[in-house]
């Protein structure tokens, strides 16, 4: 066969079309190679580190998996992590940086109520999803706000309900509330007085500042008003705190509080037998149950990042990433701002396996509203009720 030639100028014209065919995907393949960026602020150092580094770790296993599983869309994703030590004001220069430096598309699972509540205005303005953060606040999605959408039943929620189990199913009446006095706490005293008033129950309320150690005078407060429950609401350690002051004036209330109670770090914490027969709502399956999922996530995180250990911090983070990287599977394109919030949206009854079904609308930015309360037994929590859902 006689080779084709063809006359110069058609030639050059030829070598000119494959070149701008070539340079015209050159750069679509080059930006469907890069990752999709997430980022995450939380305490990575300070008294809160353990809870910080907990959440930041669930969410390294699951972005380690999903990419090992070739990524989302053709696109791996690539997270970065910043410490924000639990002040609100680090928290938006660090939210500022992954925005405007980093290119982040969503902050996945930021941690700390007064945290998140502080980057609101910023994500807003920046387009910036906050997705699934570790914070209860009623004010983080009501009214609604458009790039903020929270899974865990907020501390409100958690409060109300807790309250209508203590009088109806408790039978107690004689109430307490020690509580961390910031927004958090102050939502969750709300929450926890609107439903014991439906019964008639006055509310002993106890606040203390956060960082404080010294928590002799609300106990012996609580002790003096002839408690029956004492409802504790802020972080392990202080809960801890709580129980062993009570311990040493010989007092023996009922414990109950709000999900972060009950965190295995309890027992460490205060030791086994001072929890023992404490009430604590559960927003997720603690790390002991027979789910498969929860098995799985216990495996992965012992594969991917072996020198850790799961905790239900992590098992936020993991299960956040999971609600997220559902939401980017739904996006067409480059991923934005405005895409990741209809993509969310669209989500109706996504069952993890780790918490309740979570469902978003325009309307309803808060996921779940689902709870089940554990109670300690032998140094562990167990499940004692099915998922109740708050009126």
């Amino acid at each position: 066969m006689k080779p084709i030639r063809l006359p110069i100028p058609a030639l050059r014209a030829a070598i000119g079309a494959v070149a701008t065919a070539i340079a015209l995907a050159a750069p679509i393949s080059a930006h469907a190679a890069d990752p999709v960026r997430i980022g995450y602020t939380g305490p990575l150092s300070g008294s809160l580190s353990l809870l910080g580094q907990g959440v930041r770790d669930g969410i390294d296993v699951y972005v380690q998996y999903i990419n090992e599983q070739g990524g989302v869309n053709g696109r791996k994703l690539e997270f970065i992590s910043e410490d924000d030590g639990y002040e609100p004001m680090r928290t938006v220069a660090a939210a500022k940086k992954l925005s405007e430096q980093d290119k982040i598309v969503a902050l996945v699972a930021p941690a700390g109520t007064p945290n998140v509540t502080a980057m609101i205005g910023y994500s807003q303005e920046r387009k910036m999803p906050i997705v699934a953060p570790y914070a209860f606040s009623h004010a983080l999605t009501t009214p609604v706000k458009r790039y903020v959408f929270t899974t865990l039943p907020e501390v409100r929620v958690q409060a109300d309900v807790l309250g209508n189990y203590i009088v109806n199913q408790l039978k107690q009446t004689k109430i307490a509330a020690i509580y961390q006095n910031d927004d958090f706490g102050q939502d969750a005293v709300a929450g926890l007085d609107e439903q014991l008033k439906k019964s008639n129950v006055v509310l002993t309320k106890l606040p203390f500042d956060r960082g404080s150690t010294n928590f002799s005078g609300v106990v012996a407060q609580a002790r003096q008003a002839g408690v029956e429950n004492v409802v504790f609401l802020g972080i392990p350690r202080d809960a801890a705190l709580v129980m062993k002051e009570a311990n040493k004036m010989g007092w023996k209330p009922q414990f109950s509080g709000h999900n972060a109670l009950g965190d295995p770090q309890t027992f460490t914490l205060a030791g086994a037998a001072l929890v023992e027969g404490a009430i604590a709502v559960a927003v997720m399956e603690p790390l002991d149950s027979k789910k498969p999922q929860v098995a799985e996530f216990i495996a992965r995180q012992a594969k991917y990042l072996p020198k850790t250990s799961p905790t239900t911090y992590s098992m936020h983070g993991y299960n956040a990433a999971r609600i997220f990287v559902e939401a980017l599977k739904r996006v067409d394109g480059e991923p934005s701002g405005d895409k990741i919030v209809a993509a969310l949206e669209s989500l109706k009854g996504l069952d993890t396996g780790l918490m309740g079904p979570i469902t978003f609308s325009p309307e309803q930015h808060a996921g779940s509203q689902s709870v089940s309360f554990m109670r300690a037994k032998d140094g562990k929590w167990g499940i004692v009720t099915e998922w109740v859902k708050a009126n």
